[in-house]
């Protein structure tokens, strides 16, 4: 019941148009940062999310334009632009 009152309020807040790795590494990112503001780094990002790097590289690109994240090519970790969940 809970999983489906989730997805309700994904859909609600627009994340329905993300795919299932960009969601599952917004929550990974979101818990991360919000929990432990700490730096995550793309290879324990790909370990986390159980996907290949290249996978993980362009769902962050997708996240980042969707201005969900701050992320870069050059940058060695990932960080959630604050209060993602109340522009959305």
């Amino acid at each position: 019941m809970e999983s489906l009152m989730w997805r309700s309020r994904e859909r609600k807040k627009g994340l329905n148009l993300l795919n299932d790795t960009e969601r599952k590494l917004l929550r990974i990112l979101y818990n991360r940062n919000g929990h432990q503001n700490t730096h995550i780094f793309i290879p324990e990002l790909a370990r986390f999310a159980q996907r290949e790097v290249g996978q993980i590289r362009k769902a962050l690109e997708n996240l980042r334009e969707e201005r969900f994240i701050e992320w870069e090519d050059s940058m060695d970790y990932v960080r959630v632009i604050p209060g993602w969940l109340q522009f959305r």
